[in-house]
């Protein structure tokens, strides 16, 4: 009888051994509070990036966050502003702070103004493609917690680096235009720009042209946050996100906005809190789609 139950469970026991990160790959959760935080400093397999200025960081930061600004993140290209590090420029850096792919690491950074905002899911979303599974962005961020008065400290925090191999899969977290172009009509296209970019009203400087790509819905941003710059409750982040992307959870969605900058935001809520499967960020965004004069633009 002992054989016999044995022999029944042991395809099973297999199978968790094999697959032990099925279903349960993550281990924190994709939005954590500040109390969440605090609770967890002093774990050592947690990494607070702090992602402000180097001045604000000395400032005052998290005990134990280090200091890795925003703009080592995201690489000026050519004519295009805001691009991901090349493979080994990110192994390097992400090699310096002391990560690995085993690490809890919590993106942490300012809220003064909308852009400070999406900056966190940028570098959330950067360090997932180089394969770290457990990212989290800070609730409220750097300003949340210091209007709670929670711990400061004005110690620098140097790191020994720590040899990085990233698992990179570039087609599963990006597409390109050309991806795109071949796409239309079968993918869901977001644009998140703020309605009046998406209207083609008003443009950056530095997009040649005003207009969307044709059969993009639009979804703010902004909208993912409360006037605290906390993020919205899953159940209304789900509303919102049902009205422009549907409720099937396994469509194929790309996530666009000017120059790469906001897009990751919602892509990584979408992905990471919402459950939809299969979600991509177009990086070179409407700065690169404008640039070339046979891809259809509308207003």
């Amino acid at each position: 009888m002992i054989k016999k139950v044995f022999f029944r469970i042991l395809p099973l026991i297999t199978f968790f051994l094999l697959f032990p990160c099925i279903g349960g790959a993550r281990e924190i959760a994709p939005i954590v509070s500040t109390d969440w935080l605090q609770t967890n400093i002093g774990n050592p397999q947690l990494i607070v990036l702090d992602i402000r200025r180097v001045e604000d960081y000395r400032e005052g930061h998290i005990p134990g966050a280090i200091s890795s600004f925003y703009g080592g993140w995201a690489y000026k290209q050519g004519e295009l502003y805001s691009e991901i590090p090349e493979k080994d420029d990110l192994e390097d850096l992400i090699s310096s702070l002391g990560i690995s792919l085993k690490s809890w690491v919590v993106v942490a950074g300012d809220t003064d103004t909308p852009r400070h905002s999406y900056q966190s899911a940028r570098v959330a979303c950067t360090l997932q493609y180089a394969g770290i599974e457990n990212v989290a962005l800070l609730d409220g961020g750097m300003n949340k917690w210091i209007n709670e008065k929670k711990p400061l400290s004005t110690e620098i925090v140097r790191i020994r680096d720590k040899p990085f191999k990233g698992n990179f899969n570039k087609e599963k977290m990006f597409a390109d235009k050309d991806y795109i172009l071949k796409r239309m009509g079968e993918i869901i296209l977001l644009d998140v720009r703020e309605p009046e970019f998406f209207a083609g009203t008003k443009k950056l400087d530095c997009i040649p042209k005003m207009g969307r790509i044709p059969g993009a819905f639009n979804l703010p941003t902004s909208c993912t946050f409360n006037k605290d710059c906390t993020f919205k409750g899953k159940e209304e982040l789900k509303e919102i996100a049902e009205s422009a992307a549907g409720s099937d959870r396994n469509v194929e969605i790309v996530t666009y906005c000017d120059i790469g900058h906001c897009c990751p935001t919602w892509a990584y809520i979408l992905k990471h809190v919402l459950g939809y499967k299969n979600v991509r960020i177009y990086d070179g965004a409407m700065q690169e789609w404008m640039q070339d004069p046979q891809a259809p633009l509308t207003r």
